[in-house]
């Protein structure tokens, strides 16, 4: 073997994925270690939790796999690039590297009595962060172990604490750096959207100490270097999940809304400025160490390696696309998170010839679900509702309400979207895309073509790509279906009756 090869980490909430890629993207080897997610009720809040040690192990016990099918060819790996989960985080001794909280996933809302206690606007942190207030952003978990927990309070005053997103807990152990990339750094509601910087006046606000967090660096910043037996591999990719997603295929089509929909429906869009309509978020999806500060036109790509050598030191870090890339996003909760609830509801399993079943019923009356389970997302961002159906429903006719409310809410940030220009195309991924139907109506509604393919390793693919700097030649030769819109006049009435009935309701 002797092309280069680049180390891609995708850390979630069920497992830890490691694979090997060539610089030009096909998949050599894959290996993943478990890493459930916990839910247990303390009072009246869900706790929902990870255990950072299994998570470390099954990411080294991966790693170490890598290193032993490749044998000396390890010494062909001359990246490596981190995804993970956004918004959950965990506490730890800066002297010791144990762990000092569990990891909060990004679900666990258990600050959000320190959020409704301080002064801060959604459209104050939006112009700060690119985001809105919210729980399930890192800053009021943050808030809640200084608050609660004896050994971060211990280890505060000792100096020896650190608080950060689960990146730089695993870089820290790898390389013993203690850094994080853009789009992690935003998720904790702390990182300034124009500075790339932690922001003053947020971390006043909350009241947290700067010194605890880790030091703000580019998605393709030197994050520091870890050992394969003789062979020093450095970290020169990191990046959130969902943003890493997007390159999957190379540079992401502005063209294009991305949507992928699990436990809850995110989507996503290009965008070359920061003024996205009242309801959407901005992130950061690559910024670039040496970028210009402006948000430049996405014109031709520019700077990409077409070739990389095993020497790392040769140019390798003039060479990658050097344009920052932003998204609009949006959110969907009460997707795949909202199965407990609807199993509760209908007395079923809710299997997918449930789903396939449900999806072909066209009932007479109204039939629609006001969806707030985990919250209503995006453009409304309203907490603290209770979910409704129109009346007399039987269980499959609830299962229809259910996924339409998804398809609903997805089209009303799609549309949002298209103020950019209007789309050309939706990729679509994650399990609810399985269902024909679903992709079918998602068309049928917003009147644009969805494309799916069964890739199961975007995140994977989109973070090599980053680690491999984004080169012009990166094929992952994806097999695709392409759902064509067609004109669907009963499922416009229903999309009607719904928005109408979500207006009502939010009165």
């Amino acid at each position: 073997m002797t092309s280069s090869l680049v180390l891609a980490i995708d850390q979630g909430g069920q497992s830890s994925r490691v694979a090997v890629y060539t610089v030009r993207g096909e998949q050599l080897h894959c290996f993943s270690a478990p890493c459930s997610t916990s839910h247990r009720r303390v009072g009246e809040l869900e706790y929902i939790e990870q255990d950072p040690a299994i998570i470390l192990s099954g990411i080294k016990n991966c790693i170490e796999k890598i290193h032993t099918v490749l044998g000396d060819n390890t010494k062909h790996i001359i990246a490596a690039g981190f995804a993970g989960q956004g918004s959950s985080l965990l506490c730890w001794d800066n002297k010791t590297g144990a762990p000092l909280s569990p990891v909060l996933s990004w679900q666990d809302v258990r600050g959000d009595d320190f959020l409704k206690s301080i002064l801060l606007t959604h459209d104050e942190a939006r112009r700060l962060s690119g985001l809105r207030v919210s729980p399930h952003y890192g800053a009021s978990k943050i808030r809640w172990c200084l608050d609660n927990n004896s050994q971060v309070q211990a280890a505060l005053k000792n100096n020896t604490l650190s608080i950060g997103p689960i990146v730089s807990y695993i870089f820290w152990h790898l390389t013993g750096e203690n850094f994080v990339d853009p789009g992690h750094a935003q998720r904790t509601l702390l990182w300034n959207l124009t500075t790339n910087n932690w922001d003053d006046s947020l971390l006043t606000l909350f009241k947290i100490p700067r010194t605890i967090l880790p030091k703000c660096k580019w998605h393709n910043s030197r994050f520091g270097y870890f050992h394969l037996g003789n062979h020093q591999i450095p970290f020169i990719a990191s990046a959130r999940d969902q943003g890493a997603s997007l390159f999957s295929r190379g540079l992401p089509d502005k063209n294009a809304c991305y949507i992928n929909i699990g436990t809850g429906a995110f989507i996503q869009r290009v965008a070359n400025h920061f003024d996205a309509p009242d309801g959407l978020l901005v992130s950061p999806l690559w910024l670039p160490e040496n970028s210009s500060s402006d948000i430049v036109e996405f014109a031709s790509p520019i700077c990409y390696a077409e070739e990389l050598t095993d020497d790392f030191n040769s140019n390798y870090l003039v060479k990658p696309q050097q344009q920052s890339w932003y998204a609009w996003e949006a959110t969907a909760n009460g997707a795949a998170s909202a199965i407990t609830f609807m199993q509760q509801q209908t007395g079923l399993r809710i299997t997918p010839e449930d789903i396939n079943t449900a999806l072909q019923l066209e009932p007479a009356h109204d039939c629609y679900f006001l969806n707030a389970v985990g919250g209503l997302g995006a453009p409304y961002w309203r907490t603290g509702l209770i979910s409704i159906f129109s009346e007399n429903l039987n269980s499959h006719e609830k299962i229809l309400a259910w996924l339409e409310s998804i398809i609903f809410q997805i089209s009303v940030s799609v549309n949002l979207m298209n103020q950019l220009g209007t789309a050309q195309k939706i990729y679509i991924s994650g399990g609810f895309s399985n269902s024909d139907i679903l992709c079918q109506k998602i068309a049928d509604l917003t009147q644009t073509s969805v494309h799916r393919n069964s890739n199961a390793d975007a995140t994977l693919q989109g973070i090599a790509c980053m680690a491999a700097a984004i080169p012009g030649s990166w094929n992952t030769h994806i097999q695709e279906d392409i759902f064509t819109p067609f004109a669907n006049p009963y499922l416009q009435k229903n999309f009607n009756r719904w928005e109408q009935a979500i207006g009502e309701w939010l009165v």
